[in-house]
């Protein structure tokens, strides 16, 4: 079956980039050192990320003292770092362990000082947050069989940041965007944006890897593919007389591209090479502990702080890919991360999570970051069915329609159980409530 899918993937994918598209900008002697330098500065994250990474930091690492990691190579932090030879830069290159073919020249050397000297601040932070979100995102390239250097890109993308949002809409760690993001099997919906959960971005992203390797077989093209696209390499490649060689066809590529694999042989470096440039990661100490568990209903943001003590930071941090604070574990299987004490708080309650009678106005929790986008003011219930009720007696008391009930539970007859959970959608005008209310009935569960 691959055979034929492949094709027609690559065929759809050669006119949509993972991220936005550029314009094309053949090579001149007007690209000098400096121009290299100030167009890879452009790339890099504004000065207003550094903000938000230290906002992150300071939520994993809350409540614990900074200590040094046994078997952890002494760093001494200082505001310039040593003056570094060429040959210093060509032999440490070298000795890199990468599938991926390091080369060292002008660009790459610009791209090395811009991560070195200008943003050593920016790999302070990107340090810290390695220890974090780097071992999942190496586990999987490895189940992938792909290089674990591939990590590094999501330096140049996101600085690391798993909630960062780009200005062409490229969201998430690994920078997906929404199109590509589907295609690669990513939920992308009012309630949840997959391109945020680190898990199942990165998974994604491994299966584009694949797809493009299958194709070029050079990891060079790989990662210039993922930046601009494979129409525009394809096209590249043509121009330059059908060499299939990066460097080659680098003067023919869309200029971002070319400072982006310099860029990613600059992160590689900088965070290879850290110590030797006098650049140590933050103070932060032992990161939180956290742990995870699988929902299979619907369940608010609120509803878990409420019963397990988390707070609203830290629920966002973890748990980025819910834009609404909504969890919708009725459509499909979902993943919450938490600190290990609010599991252990949540283990307490458990007959509590899933409250009967749950009742959330999906209009009324705004998409994380603040903005509130303009719903259509439909209200979702969770309605467990008691003895003696029937559907009509049901959509009767929320004012839907036995046929919208079993549609939206997917009901093939009209009977129900006691103790069956319905999922009821109505309008915000429908019944006597009112709009703008997060409600929640629940019965006393105390444990004795």
């Amino acid at each position: 079956m691959k055979q034929y899918l492949l094709p027609a993937l690559i065929a759809f994918l050669a006119f949509l980039p993972i991220r936005s598209s550029y314009a094309i900008g053949r090579y001149t002697p007007a690209d000098s050192t400096q121009d290299v330098r100030n167009a890879a500065r452009r790339l890099l994250p504004s000065s207003d990320l550094d903000k938000d990474l230290e906002r992150l930091l300071r939520t994993w690492h809350k409540g614990y003292s900074t200590k040094t990691k046994r078997g952890e190579r002494p760093c001494i932090n200082s505001d310039t770092g040593p003056y570094t030879r060429d040959s210093v830069y060509i032999r440490r290159l070298s000795a890199l362990p990468s599938a991926v073919p390091i080369q060292f020249n002008p660009a790459v050397k610009q791209c090395i000082k811009l991560y070195t000297e200008e943003r050593r601040r920016l790999v302070r932070y990107m340090l810290s947050l390695a220890d974090l979100y780097f071992p999942q995102i190496e586990e999987t390239l490895d189940r992938h069989n792909l290089p674990i250097e591939l990590k590094y890109l999501t330096i140049v993308e996101s600085a690391l940041n798993p909630t960062a949002v780009s200005p062409a809409g490229a969201a998430g760690i690994w920078q997906f965007m929404l199109a590509t993001g589907k295609i690669y099997g990513l939920t992308i919906n009012s309630l949840i944006d997959e391109r945020l959960d680190l898990q199942k971005s990165t998974e994604a992203a491994c299966r584009y890897f694949k797809d493009m390797y299958d194709l070029y077989r050079d990891w060079l093209l790989c990662i210039a593919a993922y930046n601009c696209g494979l129409g525009n390499v394809n096209k590249a490649i043509r121009k330059s007389g059908g060499k299939t060689d990066f460097w080659e066809i680098y003067p023919y590529l869309p200029r971002e591209t070319r400072n982006y694999i310099p860029l990613f042989i600059g992160a590689y470096y900088a965070m290879h090479y850290h110590i030797e440039h006098e650049i140590c990661a933050g103070e932060t100490g032992v990161p939180l502990a956290t742990d995870t568990i699988m929902l299979s209903r619907q369940v608010s943001f609120d509803h878990i702080r409420r019963l397990s003590g988390v707070t609203n930071d830290e629920l966002q941090l973890l748990n980025p890919q819910y834009r609404r604070g909504i969890i919708p574990g009725n459509t499909q299987l979902c993943r919450l991360r938490l600190p290990v004490t609010a599991i252990k708080e949540l283990d307490k309650v458990r007959d509590s999570l899933y409250s009967p009678d749950l009742e959330v106005s999906v209009s009324d929790f705004p998409e994380q970051g603040g903005q509130r986008s303009g719903g259509s003011g439909r209200t979702i219930i969770f309605h467990n069915v008691k003895r003696g009720e029937s559907l009509s007696s049901i959509a009767k008391r929320y004012g839907t329609s036995v046929a919208a009930i079993q549609k939206a539970n997917g009901l093939k007859s009209a009977s129900v159980k006691p103790g069956q959970k319905l999922q009821i959608t109505k309008s915000s005008s429908a019944g006597s409530k009112k709009k703008g209310k997060y409600r929640a009935k629940r019965k006393s569960h105390r444990r004795k």
